[in-house]
């Protein structure tokens, strides 16, 4: 908001052209990447899919761009995460460039996926390879958004550690490509995760649709905003199943969601069948 602040300012001093062409570089700095915080209740739930398949955006039938055509756009987008080699790999590749732009100019998100050991993942090679996604991801107008940290710690102990990346990615990200997703998998017992905060999403069940059906969130998940908590849901056989793990959803304050018919050991390996109406029905 600063950069539309000046450029409100300075536009009130000049007219004609120079107006225009101060609306379009504030236009151009503020589509670099999307601010993804936003807070929403259960009747507009947004999608976090784990995209852990290739971007062969040049076949029809690629699954990116049907990813981002169908998730829901509104409040500042929905969210893919991608991960090349169990992070961001070795190099640059240009066909994630290629996704990544086309799922922003859908209104969607994308942030780059890091592992943590639970905490016990050397901080530095983490930072490294936060700092290869913001290096390799980020251009003129488009860029990632954040970064997922998956076996994210559920114990307070690593609190320093998780702060640490926490200020480390909003520090690199800058305010416009911030975003930070954990993934204990769990709820933890307490809140403090989002209290601190080292988080700004939390994944708090990662697990079956059958598990999922039976699961309740602990109390304290209740005193905050749908739009912090995320659930992935796998092993939902069918277009029925996946129904009742929406509804169920809604009663778990579940702001984000992705729900797959696909099963171990990489069960976040394509799309599900059903995905065309898996937003219009969650």
């Amino acid at each position: 908001m600063q950069i539309l602040r000046q450029a409100t300012a300075f536009i009130a001093k000049q007219g004609g052209l120079v107006f225009i062409a101060a609306l379009l570089a504030v236009a151009g700095v503020l589509s670099a990447s999307t601010p993804v915080s936003a807070s929403w209740n259960t009747t507009n739930q947004h999608q976090l899919v784990p995209a852990y398949f290739y971007p062969d955006w040049w076949n029809t039938d690629n699954k990116w761009y049907a990813m981002c055509d169908a998730m829901n756009a509104t409040q500042n987008g929905s969210t893919a995460i991608m991960n090349p080699n169990s992070g961001p790999g070795s190099a640059v590749n240009s066909d994630y460039v290629n996704v990544i732009q086309y799922c922003e100019e859908a209104g969607q998100n994308v942030i780059g996926y890091v592992h943590t050991s639970y905490g016990q993942r050397d901080i530095e090679v983490v930072k490294d390879e936060i700092d290869a996604y913001y290096a390799w991801y980020m251009g003129d107008n488009w860029g990632i958004d954040g970064i997922f940290l998956d076996e994210m710690s559920n114990d307070s102990s690593t609190l320093a550690y998780y702060e640490e990346l926490y200020d480390y990615i909003h520090t690199v990200g800058g305010s416009l490509a911030d975003d930070v997703v954990g993934n204990p998998g769990v709820a933890a017992l307490t809140d403090w995760q989002l209290d601190t905060p080292v988080v700004d999403e939390l994944v708090v069940f990662e697990g079956t649709a059958s598990t999922y059906l039976s699961w309740s969130p602990p109390n304290w998940i209740s005193n905050y905003p749908a739009s912090d908590f995320a659930h992935m849901i796998y092993n939902a056989a069918d277009l029925s199943v996946m129904e009742d793990v929406c509804d169920a959803s809604k009663n778990n304050n579940a702001g984000w969601l992705f729900i797959t018919d696909d099963v171990l050991s990489n069960p976040w390996d394509t799309l599900p069948p059903y995905w065309a109406d898996e937003t219009p029905t969650c």
